[in-house]
Parts: structure tokens; C-alpha cells; sequence
């Protein structure tokens, strides 16, 4: 099999991910088509005239794509037996649709090992699924040496105001509402603990124990509630940081409305993913919130290894077993967010200490954690069928 389609997504990070990938297919010697649902009919003839069944394969990011027709309605994929991969980069449970669609041939990419098992568990025998992390991205000019950087701390995204609990579970029966409330709160104190586990446990805790897609439906009924943590977890983070005087570079909307300490918050305007990049290439230390990855890691952590900075991130249990904390990256934990701040105050005293950290990230992550050599890893797994 040599031959790929790649369909860009609307969202622009992704879309620079499919294009990445594509560079990787192309230096191991795949047939590289670009697709784009924007236009439909053009991608569709497109696609007949790339694609040779039995030795193509299709990738997808987030579902972009999939659902591709023919002319009478029915998969393209499945017509021309097409290999189809779709990198999922968020939580399973926002896909139901896609993984029950009826395609022959389909395979998930998950960014976190307990997605994988998601989909194992509560869609035994429908797909089959890989554990695939997130890729970090190298700026293309010319490097800033660590000592000339212009920022100490960078964060880039966005601040949702997303904390009123009754919206959330308004129209939920009785039950169901002191489960969903229940599940979140110990989310917020328990926070290495997926949001599945901790519904199942609260479910337990209150004698009831459903049929799986009973359970898969409940997890699915309360999704709302993992942008409520992601969002949660990154202001406790920021207002920690800020309001100890540990200043920070943000480039993102919404943070002028957190009640902290609004004078240690360096705001600039939301920007482009692409322009992330060079931003993280002229700061010394990147911070990351995971959006709830519980075994995963997010594109940032390798990206401020791959330009040269300290990576500064919550863990994981992937994380864990591949970096230490103080050579590769610098870990941090929501539950004990008090002590982030006089860490950071330590190591930015210590500037040698820094520049050997981030050193030693880009040697870890300079060859295995790039977006081309996912396409290596990928191809593989087309390989092997």
C-alpha cells in the first residue's frame, strides 16, 4: 500500500497536522492526495481518480471527512475498500456517530490511552483503535538563543467562562443531577481521575451499576462536562500563577474577566495556531494544562521541546513513564497547585539549570515526536492491515 488520502480539516491546528503528516507520507514514499470537504463534488471525482482499491488508505482528523458519499448515498470508503484512520483528538464520547457508522474498514487514533480503552470497552468489535499521541511542531526560523528570549512563561489559549453548574445539569431528572454534580466535584479535587471513572464511581457509591450502554450513554448524556474542567483546571492554574506573582504571557480572549491578579497577566489578542509557533520558539518556559488527558499528552508539551524551552505541564500516566520531571520537562500537579508557583520562582533563578532542561527535551523529542514521524508510525500500522 503506498497511496493516502488526507483530509484538512476547518479547525487550523488540524489542519496543519494533516499537512505535516502528508510531508511524512511523502519522504517514505507515499502517493499523497489532499481532500478537503469545502468542495465536495471536486474531492469526490478526485478520490476516483487516486484511489486503487486494496492499496489506498484514508486519514481523517476528528471525523472531517468520513462521511464522505457517493453520488447514490452511499460510503465511498466502503465502495473502494478504502483503509480508513481517524485521529480523534478529542474524548471518544463526542463521537458516538462515527463509531457507529457503518465503515467497513475503519480504525481510531486516540491521543490518550484511556480513549483507546473507551472505545474497547463500549464499542467491543465495531472499530478497532490505537493509542497515538499528539506531535510537537519546530519553528522554521532561526533559533533565539534561550538566554535572548523576550518571555519567561508563554501560555497560549483561550479562557471560557463556563462555571454555572445549574445550566449544565438544568432538564436532568433528580438522579441524575445529584450524579452529574456529584461526579464533577470530585473530578475537581480528584483530578487524575478520567470522567468516566469518576461517574462510574459515583454511580457505584449510590448502589447502581448499569448495563454498558446504559453507562456509555450516561458518560455521553454528561460530556458537557469535560470543557467545564478544562476550563476550570486552566483558570486554577493561571490564577495560582498570577496571583503570586509569577508574571505570564497569554495570547488568548478572555482572560481580562479572571478574578486574579490581573496586573501579572501579560494579555495579548488571540492569534492563529500557526503563529504559536514562533511564539514558542522566543519564550523559555511553555506552560501546559492538559484538556483532561489522563494518559496523553498535548501538542504543546513536544512543541516547546522541538523550539528549544522548558515544557511546564501537568502529567499523565504516559507522561510519567517516558519524561522525568527535572530533565526533560518540568511536571506540575493540579492537586497541589499551591506549590507551582515558588517551583517556577526556583528555576527561573537558575537559568543554567532552565537552558539543560530544555536541552535535554529537544534531544528526547527532535526525532520520535515530530508530526512526520507519526506518519512513519502510521504507515506501520497500514502496513501491517
Amino acid at each position: 500500500m503506498n497511496k493516502i488520502i488526507i483530509f484538512e480539516s476547518a479547525t487550523d491546528s488540524l489542519r496543519t497536522f494533516a499537512r505535516l503528516m502528508a510531508e511524512g507520507f511523502q519522504e517514505i514514499g507515499y502517493q499523497v492526495l489532499m481532500a478537503d470537504m469545502n468542495r465536495e463534488t471536486q474531492t469526490r471525482t478526485e478520490i476516483y481518480a487516486f484511489a486503487k482499491p486494496g492499496n489506498t488508505a484514508a486519514l481523517f482528523f476528528n471525523h472531517a471527512g468520513l462521511n464522505l458519499l457517493t453520488e447514490s448515498r452511499a460510503s465511498i470508503w466502503n465502495e473502494l475498500e478504502i483503509d480508513c484512520y481517524d485521529f480523534i483528538v478529542d474524548h471518544p464520547m463526542y463521537y458516538h456517530a462515527a463509531l457507529i457508522f457503518p465503515i467497513q474498514k475503519l480504525t481510531f487514533l486516540c491521543v490518550d490511552e484511556y480513549h483507546q480503552k473507551f472505545i474497547e470497552r463500549f464499542y467491543p468489535e465495531r472499530v478497532r483503535s490505537f493509542f497515538l499521541p499528539l506531535a510537537g511542531i519546530r519553528c522554521k526560523e532561526n533559533e533565539i538563543p534561550f538566554q535572548e528570549r523576550s518571555m519567561d512563561i508563554l501560555f497560549t489559549g483561550a479562557y471560557l467562562i463556563d462555571h454555572d453548574l445549574e445550566y449544565h445539569v438544568q432538564g436532568l431528572g433528580e438522579g441524575l443531577r445529584k450524579i452529574w454534580l456529584t461526579s464533577y466535584e470530585l473530578l475537581c479535587s480528584q483530578t487524575f481521575l478520567t470522567l468516566e471513572q469518576a461517574i462510574e464511581m459515583c454511580l457505584k457509591q449510590k448502589g447502581l451499576s448499569l448495563p454498558e450502554e446504559d453507562l456509555r450513554d450516561t458518560i455521553r448524556l454528561f460530556q458537557d462536562m469535560d470543557g467545564m474542567l478544562r476550563s476550570h483546571a486552566r483558570a486554577e492554574v493561571i490564577r495560582t500563577l498570577a496571583n503570586q506573582d509569577v508574571k505570564v504571557h497569554i495570547y488568548g480572549e478572555g482572560w481580562q474577566f479572571l478574578d486574579c491578579k490581573q496586573e501579572n497577566l501579560i494579555l495579548h489578542d488571540r492569534i492563529p495556531f500557526d503563529e504559536t509557533i514562533p511564539l514558542t520558539a522566543d519564550a523559555r518556559i511553555v506552560l501546559n494544562v492538559m484538556p483532561w488527558f489522563k494518559s496523553g499528552v498535548h501538542d504543546r508539551v513536544y512543541s516547546a521541546m522541538l523550539n528549544g524551552c522548558v515544557s511546564l505541564t501537568d502529567g499523565s500516566e504516559y507522561l510519567e513513564r517516558t519524561l522525568r520531571d527535572g530533565a526533560q520537562a518540568i511536571f506540575y500537579s493540579l492537586k497541589d497547585l499551591e506549590q507551582l508557583p515558588a517551583k517556577i520562582k526556583k528555576y527561573l533563578q537558575e537559568p543554567e539549570r532552565l537552558q539543560q532542561i530544555a536541552r535535554q527535551g529537544y534531544e528526547y523529542a527532535k526525532i520520535t515526536q515530530t508530526w512526520q514521524y507519526r506518519a512513519k508510525q502510521l504507515a506501520e500500522m497500514i502496513q501491517k492491515g
